[in-house]
């Protein structure tokens, strides 16, 4: 046999290898489909419906014989025993937020399927902090779907006329200054954030700091130097009047019209909100890392989140497990999420896809690859059973008003009495 011949077999050899694997996969896929039958209802609140609806359709049109439905709530967090016990809603998965999510573990584990050894394929690529609030005792009992990674958002054409250059702003300390000239000549409100559990600015600057409230031994930090230093940065601002507080995302974001709101905190949702609402201004806007504490710190933070949880009560747990499968990792939906309503996967391969680092256009950077460097670089938040009870508790005392008109030694006798 000449030498041209073994490389012309060779060559179809390979050819077959792949072809047989192609079909093979389709063969898979078209199985798949044929094993999936039945229907499931996803019950969520009103920020995820939408989410969670264009990922069912998607799944729907793969799986002819199944169909996903979004039942969407009000409240899923506070309602999550009625909900797995199917009092007022049918419920095959229902989600439930990161800072609720160990304590319905420690209340419900026994009605909650664990979902241990059927994501072993591609839990490693899920964010690990994440992936460790839905685990206890060694079982998984949920799965991330989203995260909120936070960066400022600003008006560079004000910043331009004022002669700031954001690249000299490495620190709050920088960034204040910066907003105290700006408040003077424009007499708008320098910083919007949402008082909300997914914006509170307490805890925000906390994580930025590697902490919440509670520290990695799951006991109350508050008296640490780091929450010092938390309070003094919002005195600041708060006392100042360089940060007004909206009740709602779409409040914050109407009150950018007319100059009111020269920058904000955001994460990857108000990116989508704000070119939606103002789509010809995007010669006005741009993106920055928040400032580090310290010249050189950390500039990284990410707050905010919810998880899947698979009802023991369901009769159709395969399905609903390959749904979550698919809503988690398929690349194209990922996307799709991610331009449509800001929601950031926290599937990390994503990260790498060359469309999620394009420029987009109303910015003129690349905003998602931002976002995704804040979330690798920040840091978990140790939440626990007692959370949602404590932040109850802590958000009647930490408020913009008291911050501002009271002194922080009463403040912080107050988280005292409260707790």
């Amino acid at each position: 046999m000449n030498k041209c011949t073994k490389v012309i077999l060779s060559l179809t050899s390979v050819i077959i290898l792949i072809f047989a694997a192609s079909c093979s996969k389709n063969q898979s896929a078209r199985d798949d489909g044929k094993a999936l039958h039945g229907n499931i209802e996803v019950v969520t609140d009103t920020e995820h419906g939408p989410q969670l609806k264009l990922a069912a359709d998607k799944f729907n049109e793969i799986h002819k014989k199944s169909k996903v439905d979004v039942i969407v709530v009000k409240d899923t967090d506070n309602n999550v025993r009625s909900i797995l016990d199917n009092y007022r809603y049918h419920s095959d998965i229902l989600t439930v937020s990161d800072s609720c999510m160990k304590h319905v573990l420690s209340a419900y584990s026994d009605k909650i399927l664990k979902m241990t050894n059927s994501v072993n394929s591609y839990k490693n690529n899920l964010l690990g902090d994440k992936v460790s609030n839905d685990t206890m005792k060694g079982s998984l009992y949920a799965l991330p779907w989203d995260t909120y990674p936070k960066a400022i958002v600003y008006r560079k054409d004000i910043f331009y006329q004022e002669g700031v250059d954001v690249n000299n702003i490495k620190t709050w300390s920088d960034y204040i200054e910066v907003g105290r000239k700006i408040k003077k000549n424009t007499g708008g409100t320098f910083m919007g954030n949402v008082s909300d559990c997914n914006d509170n600015i307490f805890l925000l600057l906390a994580n930025q700091l590697g902490t919440s409230y509670f520290n990695e031994s799951g006991k109350l930090g508050f008296k640490s130097q780091k929450w010092a230093r938390v309070m003094e940065l919002a005195k600041i601002f708060y006392g100042e009047d360089l940060i007004k507080d909206f009740d709602s995302k779409s409040a914050l974001i109407d009150g950018l019209n007319e100059n009111k709101v020269l920058s904000f905190i955001a994460d990857p949702t108000y990116i989508k909100l704000l070119m939606n609402t103002y789509p010809k201004d995007n010669y006005k806007w741009s993106i920055m890392k928040l400032p580090a504490f310290e010249p050189g710190g950390n500039r990284d933070a990410s707050l905010g989140g919810t998880n899947l949880v698979i009802n023991k009560n369901t009769k159709q747990a395969n399905l609903a497990q390959a749904f979550i499968n698919f809503a988690l990792t398929d690349n194209k939906l990922q996307l799709d999420l991610l331009n449509q309503y800001g929601r950031f996967p926290v599937y990390t391969t994503a990260y790498n896809f060359v469309d999620f680092n394009k420029r987009i256009s109303y910015f003129n950077d690349r905003v998602w690859d931002l976002f995704a460097r804040v979330e690798e670089g920040s840091f978990g938040i140790n939440y626990t059973k007692n959370f949602p009870q404590i932040r109850d508790k802590i958000s009647k005392v930490l408020t913009g008003i008291n911050i501002k008109n009271q002194n922080l030694k009463n403040i912080e006798e107050n988280i005292e009495i409260h707790l």
